[in-house]
């Protein structure tokens, strides 16, 4: 009976802890794997970001040259000297021809004059100020 029963005996493998083993396995390679893409995605964002930045910085730069020479350019004193040298063609321009956008208020005025206000978004009211 001895030599039947070791005759019969057979070795099991567990398939359900390999099966166990092998989807964990799998599982912390697949987030490992998740890490490094993330990660390089990341760091080429970051270069993307760094160089627009660098970019924004130059456009910002070069705008404040163009403001600065818009301003040389236009400013009174080079018209008048460009003028002088009659180089424009143009004739000076009187002073009752000008126009000015922010004109002065007389101070005989009523100060009781209606105005529009804003006191929130873009609702407006009309109120009454008066001025001494």
């Amino acid at each position: 009976m001895n030599r039947s029963t070791r005759r019969n005996v057979t070795y099991s493998i567990k398939v359900a802890s390999i099966l166990k083993m092998v989807l964990c396995t799998a599982l912390l390679a697949v987030a490992g794997l998740s890490y490094v893409y993330f990660k390089n995605q990341e760091q080429q964002y970051g270069n993307i970001q760094r160089r627009l930045e660098a970019e924004l910085a130059r456009l910002h730069a070069s705008n404040e040259v163009v403001n600065a020479q818009i301003a040389s350019l236009s400013s009174r004193a080079f018209l008048e000297k460009k003028l002088a040298k009659d180089s424009l063609g143009l004739v000076s321009i009187a002073n009752d021809q000008l126009v000015r956008l922010n004109p002065r208020r007389d101070r005989d005025r009523a100060g009781d004059a209606l105005r529009p206000v804003s006191n929130r978004g873009f609702t407006t009211t009309l109120t009454t100020t008066f001025t001494k």
